[in-house]
């Protein structure tokens, strides 16, 4: 019997311009060492490396093993697991910030959503001392709430903002763990898992939408590739911007 698809549920299109483009994770899925962000404008230095003007975590319900999905209808007692930030380093010539934990973490225990605050006392401003747009209203101030999925399985399928519809899938043995975007604000990262250099392959194909799409959809990172063989790379249609060991 065949695995069934992770299939990315379609959601609404974004229309309001976020902060953060996009996402790159440091270290391996069961141990990240880092969360690089990078931003569509400039930043001012003191204010983007305060720890304090984010948060790494997931919420979960009060009292409860089970994890809280903010999309549901009902709105339960929730509490937030932090992951715990040693600092925040600014790259100017790049635009990013690299969040480095106090300790690694694993992604799909601990990675949920991302907050960089655009108001309050720890506001991140940019170049020109304005706190950022981070609610995308066009107003400075408002913080940017960048909310994540992780799927674990040999197939993926997902949709950019321009209605391209990707699919990966990853042959022989090993898993294929997949960061991507709830409503695609940021490029997916996906991860192999457990690969034979030998027997494992990944592959995908590209459904180019007919009256938005442009039939090349990107990946930001693809890492865990010393152990697997990568015909995605060849085809055109796909987009790595980061490959990584």
């Amino acid at each position: 019997m065949s695995e069934p698809s992770a299939v990315e549920p379609m959601e609404p299109r974004r229309l309001l311009a976020a902060p953060v483009v996009a996402i790159t994770v440091q270290g391996t899925e069961q141990e990240v060492t880092g969360i690089v962000l990078t931003f569509n404008v400039p930043l001012d230095a003191a204010s983007a490396q305060n720890p304090a003007a984010y948060f790494v975590g997931r919420d979960k319900v009060e009292g409860s093993d089970k994890f809280w999905d903010p999309l549901d209808l009902s709105d339960p007692p929730k509490v937030s697991e932090r992951v715990r930030l040693q600092s925040a380093t600014y790259d100017a010539a790049a635009q990013t910030v690299t969040l480095t934990p106090a300790s690694t973490f694993d992604l799909f225990g601990k990675f949920r959503r991302v907050r960089i605050s655009g108001r309050g006392e720890a506001p991140v401003r940019d170049a020109a001392g304005n706190p950022i747009d981070g609610n995308g209203d066009g107003a400075p101030g408002g913080n940017a709430v960048l909310r994540a999925r992780i799927v674990k399985a040999s197939r993926f399928s997902f949709r950019e903002a321009d209605g391209d519809r990707a699919r990966l899938r990853l042959h022989g043995p090993g898993k294929l763990w997949a960061l991507t975007s709830r409503q695609r604000e940021f490029a997916p990262v996906i991860f192999l898992n457990k690969t034979n250099a030998l027997k494992s392959g990944l592959t995908g194909s590209v459904v180019r939408h007919r009256r938005t799409g442009d039939g090349v959809v990107t990946l930001r990172q693809l890492s865990g590739t010393a152990f697997a063989s990568l015909p995605l790379l060849a085809d055109p249609a796909f987009r790595v911007e980061v490959l990584t060991p």
